[in-house]
């Protein structure tokens, strides 16, 4: 039976993974301890995981022998992995298998501190994405100057949470109404109050009414 399937040798495989980009010296050959620059960790379609959905790393890879990948892209051909992980600092670094699909697989150095800031980093940006919520803020035009301040208090708290805060300034009934030089007064009150964070959606006047959404600043 003929196998059409097109057939990967290894050599092609270490130059897709030469072609990426590798961190600053974290070894050389022979293996180096000199720390790396940090980098972007190395992506690959097919990762080897752990329980924890994570790609195998130092004592979890299970291969006897190793590729490894230096900061020049020079290949290190057939390293005993055993060897490999007594020659790096383990408190600083994690060796990661990036391409399990290789023989022998091949892994690289990346520093530990990179990968847990990459981590928090996405975890943080999931949370302001999923669990951002408007609150909503609202005063006359007549408020004073301590019930404004009140209120805008607890705007800031909402803010400091990551949650948007809408601010409405409403005419109500049985107030005097305003002209519009103290309706730009009022609304650049509320804008300096608020300087510490970024203006989402500049005032917009409506009627008697004005809104205006501010965040955190990024």
């Amino acid at each position: 039976m003929n196998n059409n399937r097109p057939q990967h040798s290894n050599a092609s495989r270490l130059e897709a993974v030469k072609a990426l980009s590798l961190p600053q010296s974290v070894i050389n050959k022979p293996l180096s301890k000199k720390p790396p620059t940090p980098s972007s960790p190395l992506a690959s379609s097919a990762v080897a995981t752990n329980k924890s959905g994570r790609a195998r790393r130092d004592e979890e890879i299970t291969s006897r022998w190793i590729t490894l990948v230096d900061d020049a892209g020079q290949v290190h051909q057939r390293q005993r992995l055993d060897d490999v992980l007594q020659e790096f600092d383990r408190s600083l670094y994690f060796l990661v298998e990036v391409d399990p699909m290789s023989r022998p697989p091949v892994c690289r150095l990346f520093e530990k501190k990179q990968l847990f800031d990459k981590q928090k980093a996405n975890k943080k940006k999931k949370t302001t994405g999923s669990d951002q919520v408007t609150k909503e803020i609202v005063f006359g035009w007549n408020v004073s100057a301590h019930d404004m301040g009140h209120k805008l208090g607890k705007a800031m708290q909402f803010l400091d949470k990551g949650n948007k805060v809408k601010v409405d300034i409403v005419y109500k009934r049985g107030q005097n109404r305003v002209d519009k030089d103290t309706q730009q007064l009022v609304i650049q009150q509320v804008k300096t109050h608020l300087d510490g964070y970024k203006v989402a959606k500049a005032p917009t006047l409506s009627g008697s009414n004005c809104t205006m959404t501010f965040e955190q600043k990024k």
